[in-house]
């Protein structure tokens, strides 16, 4: 059951946001380290990730710092709407 008075002004849990941080912060740690494939393998799935392809507001794939235009994303596996949203969003 999720306690609602532990949610962030996001809407978020602090147990969501703390998994999202610890998939990025794996996920950065092979930035420069590694194959192409080894990168890929370690990205996290979209469905851990909360991907979604439409915006949550005002927060979009295209104006996040780990968007990589036209369709992909350093943290997230798979094609990647522009105009889509997750979890481990982080804003330019």
């Amino acid at each position: 059951m999720k306690d609602d008075s532990k949610t962030s002004n996001s809407g978020m849990s602090r147990r969501e946001i703390l998994g999202a941080c610890a998939i990025a912060a794996g996920s950065l740690a092979l930035v420069g380290t590694g194959s192409a494939n080894a990168q890929i393998a370690n990205k996290a799935k979209q469905a851990i990730a909360g991907y979604q392809t439409t915006p949550k507001g005002r927060q979009e794939c295209d104006n996040c710092r780990h968007f990589q235009a036209p369709d992909a994303c350093k943290v997230v596996q798979g094609t990647i709407s522009p105009k889509g949203w997750c979890r481990l969003y982080a804003k330019k």
